[in-house]
């Protein structure tokens, strides 16, 4: 839209990165440029296509954007972008008093208690303890000073082996450095061994590599945790993949987690579901980045889907946390893999929790639920991305900036069955996005930036599916004295489509029902915005479409009807994008007493205080139907001042006005509302608000301003 307002936003520029007492640094993004770029993301939470012969669309989900910290704004805006850039740094390791340099490839073995202790300056590790010894030749296993530190030279290859029994643990005082491949022996040919290692701090260098995937037919990728005491530096690659099966069903992904005060990562971590063409496909393993006292820094890809096979495998779990900021740049895959004789398979939920003053994410999120190719299975659930941040008291007397930052293509859509088939397409997963702080004055911001268009679409089907809401709300504020002060602004540029799903036109079973539109919600808080009338402004931008979905030969209005549209602002309203809540059409032409057009829900805009202004066009017509057209629950501006210049349609749907007993969908109300009366209300727009045409009619509605009837039959 050329009305849409161009934004530069820059984590940096929020809250600089500074990193002190680090050596070797070297730049991996700039921290703190922001670019100025009209909109290119999308969000997309989908129901998938189901089949045709019986088949159900999957539902659409919600998206939630809710805050209530601060007096910085709810935002969806159209351009801008998100800058979650970070300094890569690389410190030196301190190994301590006893270290050890693995200068050429090794295998570490595992003794028992009683076995002969190897020969002298050989590593070695005792069962099911977590020390690594270098052999001092005296004959006496295990009476050696434990190594403190390591480091991996570049092109080296460490393998350890297994001192308890399905994993290799080794805890050192100080820190690991490395620049080779680290990796453990198998468990069996089904099992690759696990690592763990605890030390003060890990660095791996842009080369390194730590791998437990899976090497032979369908062969379990091997857990990696590496829980430092105090910082985690990865730049290298982690594989934990699951393997593949010609014949069998396949591996799954072994779970992965770096564990530190602060971590940061640059590395691409791999830990997705085999592939198994004749049998299930393996889940991919969960990813967990948590930083326990500091910041979280990630623009390492993260993969965790689920393996393609008969049936498709899910994704793995992503948990990304941290008690200080939190900046990811890496693109993140968590999507179900492609069912080829049964089910697509489920993506998997993404969390991502910062407990700091910023939390920014500009790497794309894929957990769409996977597709399936056979007939009578169905797709994928979609999974959920979850992202939370809590800004807690750090100082009650200073002012907070900063906040929750998104600019990323997402997609959470359910998988499609086939289309002549009988399956269901899978429902989209939902996005749930919260900021919360209080006892400090503060001006936070929730904001996505650069989005476009918001999907929340049923699948089209045999029956189609619903369609999931969108709630875009900043809710109020408790003050430092335990009193509550207004919240900011809400702001939507984004064009959002909530529309039921469609019965397609090779439906077997009938009647068929299409589905509901999803509501849209644009909301500041509702008691305290007198306190400062510069706040707490909604204002809409976008093209919204919230209409039920085509159905077949129905024998009654409520299955297809459109969502709702309220936007509240304390302080008044302003829209100007084109909204659109009809009732779905019903395709039905039998000559037979089916046939029903869906209703079309309200539209909505209030204000306290302050102007309500419309100059969209709002179209919230009942859908037609061959017996009975829909009814439409009009329109209504009420405000301290209104103002509407756009083009209103509240009408009935319409009927076949020779079919005997039609009846037209009766048309809305159309109220504008001002305490002045009709002084307080402008209005150069038009209105209509008729009943549809059937062998009876309905009410034709009514058009009131300012208290004023100006058509219609006014009477309550």
């Amino acid at each position: 839209m050329d009305t849409r307002k161009k934004i530069i936003i820059a984590g940096g520029v929020l809250l600089p990165l500074v990193i002190a007492g680090c050596s070797n640094s070297t730049s991996d993004s700039s921290s703190g440029s922001g670019s100025e770029v009209d909109g290119i993301y999308t969000l997309n939470v989908t129901g998938g296509l189901g089949g045709a012969k019986g088949g159900s669309g999957g539902d659409g989900n919600t998206v939630s954007l809710y805050k209530t910290a601060g007096t910085g704004g709810v935002e969806v805006l159209a351009s801008g972008t998100a800058d979650a850039g970070f300094t890569r740094i690389t410190p030196d390791a301190n190994l301590g008093s006893h270290p050890l340099n693995i200068t050429t490839s090794i295998t570490v073995d595992v003794f028992t208690e009683d076995a002969d202790e190897p020969d002298a300056g050989t590593p070695y590790l005792v069962e099911d303890e977590g020390r690594l010894l270098v052999s001092d030749g005296n004959a006496v296993l295990g009476d050696e000073d434990p190594v403190t530190g390591i480091t991996v030279a570049s092109g080296v290859t460490l393998t350890f082996g297994l001192n308890y029994t399905t994993y290799a643990q080794i805890n050192f005082d100080n820190d690991v450095s490395n620049a080779g491949v680290v990796t453990t022996m198998d468990v069996d040919d089904l099992h690759r061994g696990g690592l763990r290692i605890y030390p003060a701090s890990y660095v791996g260098q842009v080369d390194s590599r730590i791998d437990t995937a899976g090497t032979l037919d369908r062969q379990d990728g091997g857990n990696v945790r590496i829980s430092a005491d105090y910082s985690v530096y990865n730049h290298g690659a982690v594989n934990t993949g699951g393997s593949n099966s010609a014949d069998d069903d396949a591996a799954i992904g072994g779970h992965v987690e770096l564990d530190a005060d602060f971590v940061q990562n640059t590395g691409d971590i791999d830990s997705v579901g085999g592939d198994a063409p004749n049998g299930v496909a393996g889940r991919g393993g969960k990813i967990e980045l948590a930083a326990g006292f500091g910041n979280m820094y990630n623009s390492g890809n993260l993969m965790n889907r689920g393996g393609n096979g008969q049936l498709g495998g899910n994704g793995g779990l992503i948990n990304l946390y941290a008690t200080g900021d939190m900046l990811n740049s890496g693109d993140i895959n968590a999507q179900g893999g492609i069912g080829s004789a049964d089910d697509g398979g489920n993506g998997e939920s993404i969390e991502m929790y910062a407990y700091g003053r910023r939390l920014v994410n500009s790497g794309s999120v894929l957990a769409m639920g996977g597709n399936t190719t056979d007939a009578d299975s169905d797709g994928g659930d979609g999974g959920k991305l979850y992202v939370y941040a809590e800004y807690g008291p750090i100082d009650r007397d200073a002012p907070i900036t900063g906040g929750l930052f998104v600019s990323a293509n997402i997609d959470l859509s359910g998988g499609d069955a086939v289309a002549i088939g009988y399956g269901d397409g899978g429902d989209g997963g939902s996005v749930d996005v919260q900021v919360y702080g209080s006892n400090y004055p503060s001006d936070v911001r929730l904001a996505l930036l650069g989005y476009t268009d918001i999907e929340t679409t049923g699948g089209d089907a045999n029956f189609g599916g619903s369609a999931g809401n969108v709630h875009i709300v900043n809710d109020s504020v408790q003050a430092n004295a335990g009193v509550y002060v207004p919240s900011g602004n809400v702001t939507n540029e984004a064009d959002v489509t909530a529309r039921g799903g469609s019965v397609v036109a090779e439906a077997e079973t009938i009647p068929a029902n299409g589905g509901s539109g999803g509501n849209f919600r644009l909301e500041t808080e509702d008691k305290y915005g007198y306190i400062n009338p510069d706040l707490e402004i909604a204002t809409n931008k976008g093209n919204i479409d919230v209409s039920g979905g085509d159905s077949l030969e129905l024998t009654m209005e409520e299955s297809n009807h459109s969502g709702s549209i309220w936007l509240w602002g304390y302080n008044g309203v302003s829209n100007t994008g084109n909204i659109t809540a009809n009732g779905g059409t019903d395709l039905g032409t039998d000559g037979d007493v089916t046939g029903y057009g869906g209703h079309a829900n309200d539209v909505k805009m209030y204000a306290e205080l302050g102007q309500v202004s419309n100059s969209g066009r709002i179209t919230n017509n009942g859908g037609t139907g061959e017996y009975r057209g829909g009814r439409s629950d009009g329109f209504k501006l009420y405000g301290a001042t209104v103002s509407n210049s756009g083009v209103i349609s509240s009408n009935g749907g319409n009927a076949d006005a020779s079919l005997a007993g039609s009846v037209g969908g009766s048309g809305g109300w159309v109220e504008f509302f001002s305490p002045d009366g009709i002084a307080g209300v402008t209005h150069s727009g038009s209105v209509s608000h008729a009943a549809g045409t059937g062998e009876t009619t309905n009410d034709g509605g009514a058009f009131i301003r300012g208290s004023m009837c100006i058509s219609g039959d006014c009477k309550p």
